[in-house]
């Protein structure tokens, strides 16, 4: 789960970084100044022999390394960044300061000192907190440039520039398997089909670039295009398309005929800035044709932003109740609580399945956890089945440097479900526990076979006990 420091954070932001600036004057008046650029064996040897006396003299991690010779960085934000973390991380026991910096120098030297300029001193900083996000032994940093983060908010909020379309990656073809296109996509109207193969994008080969990098490059700017190299069949097709604002499916339903009974499936791939709309549009649209229940399958959602999944449970109960709270340390707790949805108190009424595996992560889990003490509340007729989900009960934060719109990601809290029990390390356990059969790889289709869907067999089993019993 994640928050953005601009919703708690932000007014504390300048306060820190003042005082950073202060910190990084005085301590660089008791250090000797950078003259020249250390080599690697020689920085290895000052962190050896500071290793070796025993003297943890420095309470700053920048303080090591400008004594141990690492090439010129902006000390004053790396302070900053520092500074937040002493205010704020709340993973486990922070690292040791002198075994913190040695770690992160060694993460330098090996992966970045050969291929820096290293007079560029906004590179070799960049460089230096990337080391440090990844040596704080929290698994959830990371540091991120202003163009990364800029990125990861356009990913977050549902809609980016793109050409519309959902796809699968094909490990044996290394490809891009078109399975959806968007009507009215710019990928529609470039003639682009389900069951074609995205081989290439603006010339680069997808199996020479990689499926990440290949999805970077279908997406950018609105309003510019991307030359598409197609696979239909044998034979190759290059299409144009103009990027337009692609809106995320993040939530999907449709109803089903059960025996003569009319139930509706939802399914919740993320929490997300659109999230909440989408979800609100599928209950809205089931309630009205009359569903009986509603399955709602959260497997592999990985999470997402902790109030997109508050605002979609207080769509499901009565106001007034809490759903979940997080507190910073030294601070008063952050509670959610449901609400009357702007002059409607709305419910959901009909008996409700929640569906999870392993990879129902984090807001995921809040929204599973939810429905769980809700219905021990009363509030909601439910079950869960499936398996128990991945044991994130943690909270992530963004702290933004206000210089260069860089940002820096770690847990800050532990978040807490209605029942008030923390379930980070356990997870959420089902009602009724089912396994789905293992999959078989099918070499020459270069993907995996679908299999029965024995966890969807048993939510419509528990939702006719759920009817019945009403």
């Amino acid at each position: 789960m994640h928050i953005t420091a601009k919703q708690s954070i932000k007014r504390l932001v300048l306060l820190v970084l003042t005082l950073a600036v202060i910190l990084s004057s005085l301590s660089s008046c008791f250090l000797v100044p950078q003259r020249y650029v250390a080599e690697k064996d020689e920085i290895r040897e000052n962190i050896a022999v500071s290793l070796a006396d025993g003297e943890k003299n420095h309470g700053a991690v920048n303080e090591y390394l400008v004594g141990w010779g690492v090439p010129t960085f902006d000390r004053i934000k790396f302070s900053y960044f520092e500074s937040i973390v002493g205010a704020y991380y709340n993973y486990e026991d922070a690292p040791e300061t002198e075994a913190h910096a040695a770690a992160l120098t060694e993460k330098f030297l090996v992966e970045y000192y050969d291929g820096l300029n290293l007079s560029d001193k906004a590179a070799v900083t960049d460089a230096l907190l990337e080391c440090y996000a990844a040596t704080l032994g929290d698994p959830y940093a990371v540091y991120r440039v202003a163009e990364a983060t800029e990125s990861y908010d356009t990913d977050m909020s549902g809609k980016f520039g793109g050409i519309g379309v959902l796809i699968e990656y094909d490990h044996q073809k290394e490809t891009l398997m078109v399975s959806q296109v968007y009507p009215n996509s710019p990928a529609e109207k470039a003639g682009v089909k389900v069951g074609d193969f995205i081989v290439g994008v603006d010339g680069k080969r997808v199996s020479e670039i990689g499926y990440l990098h290949a999805v970077d490059h279908v997406r950018g700017k609105i309003g510019t295009t991307v030359s598409i190299t197609l696979l239909r069949g044998d034979r190759e097709i290059e299409v144009s398309a103009v990027r337009g604002e692609v809106e995320e499916i993040n939530v999907s339903y449709q109803s089903l005929d059960i025996d003569g009974l009319k139930l509706g499936y939802v399914q919740i791939n993320s929490f997300k800035d659109n999230t909440f709309e989408q979800f609100k549009e599928a209950i809205d649209s089931l309630e009205a044709e009359g569903v009986a229940g509603i399955i709602f399958d959260m497997r592999n959602n990985l999470g997402g932003y902790v109030y997109s999944a508050a605002d979609i449970i207080s769509y499901m109960i009565p106001s007034g109740h809490k759903i979940v709270s997080y507190q910073y340390k030294n601070s008063l707790p952050t509670e959610f609580h449901s609400k009357d949805d702007g002059g409607e108190d709305h419910t959901i009424g009909v008996p409700i399945v929640v569906i999870t595996n392993e990879y129902t992560a984090s807001a995921a889990e809040i929204f599973t956890s939810a429905v769980r003490d809700f219905r021990d509340e009363g509030l909601l007729n439910a079950r869960i089945v499936g398996t128990t989900t991945f044991k994130k009960g943690i909270v992530q934060g963004t702290l933004e440097y206000p210089i260069d719109n860089s940002t820096l990601t770690l847990t800050v809290s532990r978040y807490y479900p209605p029942s008030g029990v923390n379930f980070h390390g356990v997870g959420v356990a089902p009602d009724r526990e089912v396994l789905l059969p293992e999959p078989v790889f099918d070499e020459e289709a270069g993907k995996y076979l679908p299999v029965y869907d024995t966890q969807l067999d048993a939510a419509l089993e528990e939702m006719k006990l759920l009817i019945n019993v009403n």
